[in-house]
């Protein structure tokens, strides 16, 4: 992650292990944490309002490389390969999500955690890294049949089940990580193909009901005058 003054890159990384191991920030402790990091508990307050301060500026740091990173990727793929940006952004989520897994535990567990503000800046992670992959998708014209708010809800979904699996793929072997690759750029194919020919449906009963003729009117029938 990007370098962060000694003290508190030491206390960043120290409370991800803590967190990790427990699946939760919660019940973190002061001492427990500084005796972790190698330092004297008063250097916590030097970098630090509190707790849950921590937890927010480690989710930012995810958020500042993650999401530039996904970009960046996509756009690269796009110039050379269109085909290939979802295969290929994919596995660079789950490359970074290897090399920060301590990260991905605590994000994952503390997206439905006791702790609102974390579960708030954990959700609006997700929502951000989502509208960005929407825009570059609209961009970059990968999916040309489809709109931009079928795209809108189709990146959430994706972002919400690679987010989620990252821990099952952190847990398992190599062989088993290599399916959950293949079974989460499967799935993906399956929502975009599927999305595109539930609009192209929803696009023809919409042409079939504009071209169909108007129902003739009934004529009401002559009122008989009384004699």
């Amino acid at each position: 992650m990007e370098d962060v003054a000694g003290g508190k890159r030491k206390l960043i990384d120290a409370a991800l292990r803590l967190a990790a191991a427990r699946r939760s920030f919660a019940g973190l402790g002061l001492r427990e944490l500084a005796r972790e990091a190698g330092l004297n508990p008063n250097t916590f307050y030097r970098h630090f309002r509190d707790m849950e301060d921590l937890a927010l500026t480690a989710v930012a740091e995810v958020s500042n490389e993650l999401r530039p990173m996904l970009r960046a990727v996509r756009w690269a793929v796009a110039r050379d390969n269109p085909g290939e940006v979802a295969t290929r952004a994919c596995d660079a989520f789950f490359a970074y999500a290897d090399a920060h897994p301590d990260a991905f535990f605590v994000g994952v567990c503390g997206s439905t955690g006791p702790q609102p503000a974390l579960r708030d800046a954990v959700r609006q992670l997700l929502a951000d890294i989502a509208a960005e992959m929407a825009e570059d998708i609209e961009r970059l014209e990968l999916c040309p049949g489809l709109s931009r708010p079928v795209i809108d809800d189709l990146c959430g979904y994706v972002v919400s089940y690679l987010f989620h699996l990252s821990t099952d793929y952190l847990e398992d072997n190599a062989k088993g990580r290599r399916q959950r690759i293949q079974q989460s750029r499967q799935l993906i194919g399956w929502l975009l193909r599927g999305a595109a020919e539930q609009q192209r449906a929803q696009e023809r009963e919409q042409s079939q009901a504009q071209s169909a003729p108007a129902p003739a009117r009934k004529r009401k029938p002559p009122e008989r005058r009384p004699h």
